[in-house]
């Protein structure tokens, strides 16, 4: 069986692509979640000038719809992106099974190899002890006469 070293590296290199870009999604949601609470900071901070005026006031109201579609805006992001994110989990778990039954067989194969290379070894030396040993009967019943 040929070696499957290639397959191996291929998959790793898919391993470690599907890790990166897991990581770019992951770094994505925290962007999302900073954006998220400046965005509630600045409403707050809104909130709190609308209480100093009538007419801040009066502007606040008319934001609070546009604050409205902000978060809504914003929540759809995320659970866009955590979709995104377990759907990027689950390719890189299976990617990493696939990688992992790769090299199981490449060690089983290797593994096989080295028990099939013993085996020889082996009849190669008992070959060698039993001429060995007929040379010494050979040899020795000789030596007798």
């Amino acid at each position: 069986m040929k070696s499957l070293k290639t397959l191996i590296r291929l998959h790793k290199n898919e391993v470690d692509e599907k890790r990166r870009h897991l990581t770019q999604l992951r770094e994505h949601e925290d962007q999302l979640t900073l954006r998220r609470q400046q965005f509630e900071a600045q409403v707050e901070m809104e909130r709190q000038l609308s209480g100093t005026s009538v007419d801040m006031a009066v502007a606040f109201a008319n934001y609070v719809p546009q604050i409205k579609v902000q978060r809504n805006a914003l929540e759809q992001a995320r659970l866009q992106l955590v979709i995104a994110i377990r759907k990027a989990e689950e390719d890189l778990a299976q990617a990493f099974q696939e990688l992992k039954r790769f090299e199981l067989a490449e060690e089983e194969r290797i593994r096989k190899e080295k028990a099939e290379l013993a085996r020889k070894e082996a009849m190669m030396l008992d070959e060698v002890a039993a001429q060995r040993h007929l040379r010494q009967q050979d040899g020795g019943g000789a030596g007798e006469e």
